[in-house]
């Protein structure tokens, strides 16, 4: 849950910055969306003490929102976090592994070429599946669409988490450079190469999982799209509609959906198990309120 001044202060940058930028590129019902995220809340009051309490917000969901892509970012931490610690300390090794092919001028079709290399390395392709599965027990990816620093054009790549139970030092490099240069340039239909990998063994304390979660979901905070042009931004928005961002197979899968029932949790649903922090009363009343018009003496329902 957001503290309430870092919720005001992404509340004002939704207005400030995001509504005027998706406003100037036609996106007028994703910025009304954006811009009333957040501004009705639910105000718990303690019936014993009349102590009170803020049990959350309507939020938007949207990707571009300041404050949904950080509830998102917060979502991720809370239920991947401890489960990784879980699966490390039975005998899993944990690393990050991400997957890129060349930077394109056209969205949409780097975009298809990416995701048919994953669909071949992950599913089409009897043999790279069978390789794939023999080098993991499972994972999460993320898929992250930003413009190459150096090449001024798009470059969308591959976040991903991957286990791999064994006893054994591993050394998966060479074996997962060769997969998904194979694979992505089958997807191309070429023999160059076209794909890259990049892989980092975990060591299994909280910090280095904390580090690894953030970074493969660091899209749903940075707000880099910001500053990409108008055109290129009105391409991103027509391309990116309804496309799935995050998915998970082997023993992590469906990990995703428990993240999205977190954060459909209703006020009624955070209610259940609460206590009031002053007396101990378990009964509260449910109010909405105007987040901007709620006082100072609002406390944190946790």
């Amino acid at each position: 849950m957001l503290k309430y001044e870092d919720l005001k202060k992404r509340m004002y940058y939704n207005e400030k910055y995001i509504v005027p930028k998706l406003k100037a590129v036609e996106q007028d019902k994703l910025a009304f969306n954006i811009e009333n995220c957040s501004k009705t809340s639910c105000i718990a009051t303690c019936s014993g003490c009349g102590a009170k309490y803020y049990a959350g917000s309507s939020y938007c969901k949207s990707r571009y929102c300041a404050v949904c892509a950080k509830l998102r970012a917060l979502a991720w931490l809370c239920k991947l976090v401890p489960l990784l610690e879980q699966y490390s300390s039975n005998g899993y090794k944990l690393f990050m592994l991400n997957f890129t092919i060349k930077d394109h001028e056209d969205l949409d079709y780097i975009l298809n070429k990416l995701m048919k290399s994953w669909r071949i390395m992950t599913h089409d392709d009897k043999r790279s599946k069978k390789e794939f599965r023999r080098l993991n027990d499972g994972g999460i990816k993320s898929l992250e669409i930003k413009i190459g620093e150096n090449s001024g054009i798009w470059h969308p790549h591959i976040h991903s988490i991957v286990l791999l139970k064994t006893d054994e030092k591993v050394y998966q490099y060479n074996d997962y450079r060769k997969l998904w240069e194979y694979c992505s340039a089958l997807a191309y239909g070429t023999t160059d190469k076209v794909g890259s990998v990049d892989i980092r063994g975990l060591k299994g304390y909280k910090g280095d999982i904390v580090s690894a979660v953030v970074e493969t979901f660091k899209y749903m905070t940075k707000l880099d799209w910001l500053n990409i042009p108008d055109e290129q931004l009105r391409e991103l928005f027509k391309v990116t509609n309804n496309r799935r961002f995050i998915s998970s197979w082997g023993v992590l899968y469906r990990v995703n959906q428990q993240v999205e029932a977190l954060l459909n949790e209703t006020s009624e649903d955070k209610l259940k198990n609460m206590a009031c922090k002053v007396c101990g009363c378990t009964e509260f009343e449910l109010e909405n309120h105007l987040t901007k018009m709620l006082s100072a003496d609002i406390l944190d329902l946790k």
